[in-house]
């Protein structure tokens, strides 16, 4: 009888929402725009089939095989992001792009393939990139292929550098009498074990891996920048930036909000195409429906069916260990840019 209650309280709740919907964009639009704003957002009816500006958003880690929440609208994975760039370098009607980075970093090859999607863009129509709370190293890489960077006096950026984690157990496995066995088809099959320690060959493949990986950072940020090498390489030692240093060293064109990329965006685009009005922005970063519902993620995992529920271990370990350290990557080679 109790199960019964609760999934009638359940199916309740996902009632009120879809409800909710309709009404809520209802709401929007009847609501006045503010004397002097041309920025319109995506909950204005029919603004896919204007001319307009793009926000496309660029959170967290990057990485291949990010995922987005279940309940969550506005999908800002790395694969959506790549994907939405794509689209609005063929979308006629998109006539400039505001890429929003916050983000700490990722892995070198899906950076490596935003930073081109990005490039690819560019070569269409205006693209710029609004840096929030950090936009660091991976973050940064996607940034330096826009038309210009605008970041606040104290976002974290820079940290130009590739890193390859990793730990060795062998002296806990000593102590607790744990003998690996190993099986490998050739001498660098286990390279990087956690059981044993790292041969100067080893070390020396790993190492020029990484250098590889650096030239490359350092190549592009250098096209991105029109920089010389030499002094992007003076930069490029890992050290972060704050938005202020990183203006006054070449790294981020301007100082300024989310807002301030969106004017100046308007104003290249007025320059671009002859306009003389500001053009509409398509903004879909409002996020969650349930969310204002479910205060917690733990309230709206209960909807899920047990077998998709994330245990209390498994969201822990997520927030304590690095993501080097995490299964997911386990005994993989991981070299990140972060």
């Amino acid at each position: 009888m109790a199960e019964k209650k609760k999934n009638w309280i359940i199916w309740l709740i996902i009632g009120l929402c879809l409800l909710a919907i309709p009404v809520g964009i209802l709401g929007k639009q009847a609501k006045p725009k503010a004397e002097g704003s041309t920025a319109t957002t995506d909950s204005d009816w029919g603004v896919g089939f204007k001319d307009r500006i793009k926000v496309v958003q660029l959170s967290g880690m990057i990485m291949d095989n990010d995922e987005p929440s279940v309940f969550s609208l506005s999908d800002t994975s790395t694969a959506a992001t790549i994907k939405k760039l794509r689209k609005a370098a063929d979308n006629k009607r998109i006539k400039a792009v505001l890429i929003r980075i916050n983000s700490p970093g990722g892995t070198v090859a899906t950076s490596q393939e935003l930073n081109q999607a990005v490039a690819a863009l560019r070569e269409k129509k205006p693209v710029f990139s609004s840096m929030g709370d950090v936009a660091a190293s991976g973050g940064y890489y996607v940034a330096c292929a826009t038309d210009k960077i605008y970041a606040n006096p104290g976002t974290l950026t820079g940290s130009i550098g590739v890193i390859l984690n990793g730990m060795n157990f062998k002296g806990l496995a000593d102590k607790l009498g744990v003998q690996p066995q190993v099986v490998k088809s050739g001498l660098f099959k286990d390279i990087a074990s956690p059981y044993r320690p790292m041969t100067d060959d080893e070390r020396k493949i790993l190492q020029n891996m990484i250098d590889d990986s650096y030239d490359q950072f350092v190549n592009a940020v250098a096209t991105g920048r029109k920089m010389k090498v030499e002094d992007v390489k003076k930069l490029a030692d890992g050290r972060i930036y704050t938005g202020r240093q990183a203006k006054s060293n070449g790294l981020i064109d301007e100082l300024g909000s989310y807002h301030d990329a969106i004017k100046g965006l308007q104003a290249a685009c007025k320059t671009k195409y002859g306009l003389t009005d500001d053009l509409p922005v398509e903004d879909k970063s409002g996020g969650n429906i349930l969310e204002s519902l479910f205060d917690s993620s733990s309230s709206s995992s209960s909807l899920l069916p047990p077998f998709s529920r994330p245990s209390t271990e498994e969201s822990l370990i997520k927030q304590v260990l690095p993501l080097s350290m995490q299964a997911r990557f386990y005994k993989q080679p991981l070299w990140l840019m972060e």
